[in-house]
Parts: structure tokens; sequence; C-alpha cells
């Protein structure tokens, strides 16, 4: 079984990709991972992107891609809130944006209920949309 041995070009290819959210990890038996860890301009790769992209690196090499995951821990109440005022954002507008009633919000807000894994989900990709459409517009 060959061990890969890594070339300076692969090492510069290795250490870019991390910069944007790519993690490479050269394991052993020839065997490369490649892990989405962070969305950076909102770009989710699949499993066939991520291995295109190691397989541009390690040509020969046994791919093992790793799809970004959401940690839905990061949402709470107070990132919401944060977020909305980072965007001028208020709860009206995530009334008529999100679909979720006012007394709802509240709730969460309040901590009274608890936000489940869907609605964190929900606010995470609610405000990246809000964030990419905001950049896009400035361009």
């Amino acid at each position: 079984m060959d061990t890969i041995k890594i070339t300076k070009d692969q090492q510069i290819s290795i250490q870019n990709y991390k910069k944007v959210g790519i993690d490479i990890e050269i394991l052993n038996d020839n065997t490369v991972r490649i892990v989405q860890s962070r969305i950076i301009n909102g770009y989710i790769l699949n499993k066939k992107e991520l291995i295109e992209r190691a397989k541009e690196i390690f040509p020969g090499a046994k791919i093992q891609p790793i799809r970004y995951s959401l940690d839905v821990s990061l949402v709470t109440p107070e990132w919401i809130q944060y977020k909305m005022k980072e965007f001028g954002l208020n709860t009206n507008d995530l009334v008529s944006q999100v679909a979720l009633d006012k007394s709802s919000l509240s709730l969460f807000f309040s901590g009274e209920r608890k936000l489940n894994k869907s609605v964190k989900a929900l606010f995470f990709y609610y405000f990246l949309t809000y964030e990419l459409n905001r950049d896009f517009r400035t361009q």
C-alpha cells in the first residue's frame, strides 16, 4: 500500500482550501479526507464536488468526502436578535418573511419556548440568504 507524499503545490492547495472552509487530511493507505467545515460565501458543496476538488490535488487517491453539517447549537434567541439588528430587521419582518406568528417569536425570544432544530435551521438559512442577498446587491 502506498502512502501519499505531499508536494509543495499540494500543501499550498490544502492551505488555500482551508481558508475557504474546506479541510483536507491525508489518512493512511492512499486515502484523503475532504471536509467542508464552514460555509464561505453561502456555497455548500455536495459529495461529488468535494471528491472533484480532492482529485484535483490527489488524482490517484481514494477520497473520503464529508459534507457540511449545520451545527444548530449556534442558533440561539440572542443570535437571532443580533442578526436582526445587523440587518435592520424587526419582528414584523420575521413574521411576514418566515411564516411564524408574532406570539411564537415572542415566546422564543423570552425563552418560554425552546427553539427546535427545524426552527434553528430555518433562522440560520434565512439569515444566510439575507446576507448573501445584501452582499449581492452591494456589488
